[in-house]
């Protein structure tokens, strides 16, 4: 069975429902917007994601990506407004099978990415997430030197991770880096 996971609307769902063929349709939404005739023709389901928390939207995604890899294959076609961006950021993480977006009217087959976060990153985010931190705490808490924690640092601050706290010499965790490591934050 194949399974299109979608936020997107009119023409554009049209479309890629089109170009995929699939057997069953979830569509979410945030519950703004009225329900067109042509969506309510394609619907094989729809899932309501009006959480404020990111992290709970997130999760509540993730489930429903879940919940038909169970059933076979998965893909997920997103657009713009609030879920569009969540579902793409899921759908990566969940590794679907195939992703696309509307350009246009256009329907775009996009690469799967993966992040590569070592696991020495993701546990400094997972410190990080629980408290402000100085590079020294960091390393003795996960085992590695100073500079060693420097390093690592830097690229997460790089990639949008971490970010330096207002308090001196200390780190923080970012929202992005929250989404990051949030199924490892939900599932513990």
């Amino acid at each position: 069975m194949k399974t299109l996971i979608s936020n997107l609307r009119g023409q554009c769902l049209f479309n890629a429902s089109m170009k995929t063929q699939p057997d069953g349709l979830i569509s979410l939404h945030d519950n703004k917007k009225q329900k067109t005739e042509l969506e309510s023709f394609l619907k094989g389901g729809e899932i309501i994601i009006d959480s404020e928390d990111i992290l709970e939207s997130c999760q509540r995604i993730a489930d429903v990506i879940r919940g038909a890899q169970k059933h076979g294959r998965v893909l997920v076609a997103f657009g713009s407004g609030e879920i569009g961006p969540l579902l793409n950021f899921v759908a990566n993480l969940e590794e679907v099978d195939e992703l696309y977006t509307c350009y246009g009217k256009q329907i775009i087959r996009l690469p799967i990415l993966k992040m590569d976060l070592s696991p020495t990153r993701v546990k400094i985010l997972e410190l990080l997430s629980e408290e402000e931190l100085k590079a020294a705490e960091i390393g003795k808490n996960i085992g590695i030197s100073r500079p060693m924690a420097y390093k690592h640092l830097n690229v997460l601050i790089d990639s949008g991770l971490v970010k330096k706290s207002s308090r001196m010499e200390r780190y923080i965790i970012t929202k992005t880096g929250r989404l990051t490591i949030y199924r490892q934050k939900i599932e513990k």
